[in-house]
């Protein structure tokens, strides 16, 4: 007899758990890969549009038409998780500003490249502090763990383009 859980147990504790995500916003959702039924509980919770880092195109096309198949828009930007260019935040705040983009599910697969691009975001196109928006990302749930990595990488981003903020 082994520790281990029988293959349906495991699977049904799997498809049980909750999506990972930080609600930075009121209108911004911070996510992890979301399960295709996880397209109806977001819709259920007000969120009209997706957008999507991940950068495999046969899973994005498969989540583009369960996403839609629940009424969300869905955008497919796959930004690389290291080597972020200006040109990526930049979209991004104009996907987040669209008069039509509503309540907004931003996810990557665990959640952390879309928390250092919200960090970006906000100083890039905010004017934020470092400091601030690091206060933003823990309030919203990311660990220290988590800030320390998006520190990391955006001091690699701000060494490699030469910008300047805060």
């Amino acid at each position: 007899m082994t520790n281990e859980l029988p293959c349906g147990a495991l699977q049904q504790r799997t498809a049980s758990a909750a999506l990972l995500s930080y609600a930075i916003t009121p209108d911004v959702l911070l996510a992890a890969q979301p399960q295709p039924e996880d397209w109806a509980k977001l819709v259920e919770a007000g969120y009209t549009t997706v957008i999507n880092l991940r950068s495999d195109p046969e899973r994005s096309a498969a989540e583009q038409r369960n996403a839609e198949a629940a009424g969300l828009r869905y955008f497919h930007r796959p930004w690389p998780a290291y080597e972020l260019e200006r040109e990526h935040i930049d979209e991004l705040a104009a996907l987040l500003a669209a008069p039509d983009a509503g309540r907004v599910v931003f996810h990557c697969r665990s959640a952390t490249r879309v928390g250092l691009m919200w960090l970006l975001y906000r100083q890039l196109h905010h004017g934020w502090s470092r400091e601030q928006a690091e206060a933003e990302l823990r309030a919203a749930g990311y660990d220290d763990e988590s800030l320390e990595t998006f520190g990391f990488c955006a001091d690699d981003y701000f060494e490699r383009t030469g910008e300047h903020v805060i």
